[in-house]
């Protein structure tokens, strides 16, 4: 038996789907090993349980982003007197994410946090780090405003000394789900020999942030930069220390590799489902032609996208009736404008937001399953839809072509439009209406697809080998 621990992001336990849905199916299937959960949270009143932990769960501790530090009068005076040249030219360099060697970087931030300069924010403000941050600015920024400067590279090092100094639970491996902040964590459990790190990447963390970043108002146009090369930063330093790295598909591994994994540490495995279980479910009839969408109502799905889609479509579905089927309460400000949508476009009588519910109730009935994110990694959605024998329309992001239309030794379970389209969205949903022995034939395929391709007793004997190889004997203080 090993004790893992899994490392999660603003996930597990506290939201609903996707990843956590996830986490917590691995958990549950991996009985004869015990678990820490370290969730990395934006609040403490983020911290509300969505899931009744598995009994094998043996831990859970929350690090809060951005947290509060007491500041000592006469620490800060005696760090002005502990004056080290080579320590502030090695986090100068350490302040490059673009061009710094991961290894290097922790181990000047270790050095900083190992109590001789006080916690994280009495070394924000110590002259070292001052002198550092201006040698920085002088070197690379000094056309740029130096107050939006000054903040930007103080909140990103607040955090990054904030987590160091964090006590890490205890494990002979530690996974983690993401890169990002949840990768940094297991880097520096890896940098510190605590036991062997795992890394699953449903999609690529930083690709994902670069879209947010770049589409972002708030972010000054000549910081976007930073953080994009920040968050490239930390997937490399994931990379470095991670021992196993898996993606969910082949076009992600690559990326991994590009972006500075080692092909040797790459792996892909696909997610599964349980055929069977979906092969139970007992199809019912019920009136009109009925279209349902599975996922957390957060603006990366692009429900309002959704919504203009079905408005279009309805024109010539006249029967069709649309369930968006999943969660409401992670974004509620954007659920409200999804509601507002709804009214505007005078939708009420023909889509329901059902909240959280039991999707086999759906897959009882739906006709069609739609997903419309503008990023995705390999939807779970999708691939229970398919098993259970409704093709899909997809956008195409991360997997979803793949999975739909790549099988070409059975056939396309579905359609993939271009994300951000209504247009094409709408097309594609009247395009199957209209043609019904088209719509059984993708229904049939995919369920050949996944019990060829998306088996779930795969995914779990390859997790199983995975944390009995990486636990095997005692996995802390390696060398």
């Amino acid at each position: 038996m090993a004790k893992i621990c899994i490392i999660c992001e603003g996930s597990y336990p506290y939201v609903v789907g996707g990843v956590s849905s996830w986490v917590h199916d691995l958990i549950q299937i991996n009985k004869e090993h015990e678990f820490a959960l370290l969730c990395i949270i934006p609040s403490e009143e983020f911290a509300v349980e969505k899931y009744e932990l598995p009994e094998n769960v043996r831990e859970v501790k929350n690090i809060v982003l951005n947290p509060e530090h007491e500041v000592s009068t006469l620490k800060i005076m005696k760090n002005n007197f502990l004056r080290d040249k080579t320590l502030e030219e090695r986090f100068k360099k350490a302040m490059n994410f673009k061009e710094v060697e991961p290894r290097e970087s922790l181990e000047v931030m270790d050095e900083l946090t190992g109590g001789k300069f006080g916690n994280p924010k009495e070394i924000i403000v110590s002259k070292l780090y001052w002198n550092s941050l201006v040698g920085h600015y002088n070197s690379s920024y000094d056309d740029t405003n130096y107050n939006v400067f000054y903040w930007t590279h103080r909140n990103i090092f607040l955090n990054l000394l904030s987590l160091m100094t964090e006590e890490i639970p205890e494990a002979d491996v530690y996974h983690s789900v993401a890169t990002g902040y949840a990768g940094f964590i297991s880097a520096v459990a890896g940098q510190r020999n605590m036991g062997k790190v795992l890394l699953t990447e449903h999609g690529i963390y930083p690709r994902e942030r670069e879209e947010e970043i770049l589409g972002s108002p708030w972010i000054e146009k000549n910081f976007k930069e930073t953080w994009v090369d920040f968050f490239y930063y930390l997937s490399k330093l994931t990379y470095t220390y991670a021992d196993e790295i898996v993606s969910l598909f082949e076009y992600n591994k690559n990326l991994q590799i590009e972006y500075g994994a080692d092909r040797k540490k790459c792996t892909v495995i696909t997610n599964g489902v349980d055929i069977e279980r979906f092969q139970r479910i007992e199809k019912k009839s019920r009136k009109g032609f009925n279209v349902g969408s599975v996922f957390r109502v957060v603006p990366i799905k692009d429900v309002k996208m959704m919504l203009k889609a079905i408005k279009t479509a309805k024109r010539r579905m006249k029967d069709a009736n649309f369930y968006l089927i999943g969660p409401t309460d992670e974004n509620e400000e954007y659920y409200d404008e999804c509601l507002k949508l709804m009214r505007d476009l005078n939708m009420e009588s023909y889509v329901t937001f059902t909240g959280k519910s039991n999707v086999d109730e759906y897959y009882e009935f739906l006709d069609l399953l739609l997903l419309s994110s503008i990023s995705e990694g390999q939807p779970l959605s999708i691939l229970e839809g398919m098993a259970s024998g409704i093709p899909v329309i997809a956008t195409d992001v991360g997997n979803c072509r793949e999975i739909l239309i790549g099988k070409k030794d059975i056939g396309e379970a579905g359609i993939i439009v271009p994300p951000t389209s209504y247009t094409d969205l709408a097309e594609a949903m009247v395009k199957l209406y209209q043609n019904r022995d088209r719509l059984k034939e993708m229904g049939d395929n995919g369920i050949e697809i996944v019990k060829k391709y998306y088996r779930r007793d795969e995914f779990i004997r390859r997790y199983k080998e995975l944390y009995e190889r990486l636990g095997e004997g005692d996995g802390r203080n390696r060398i």
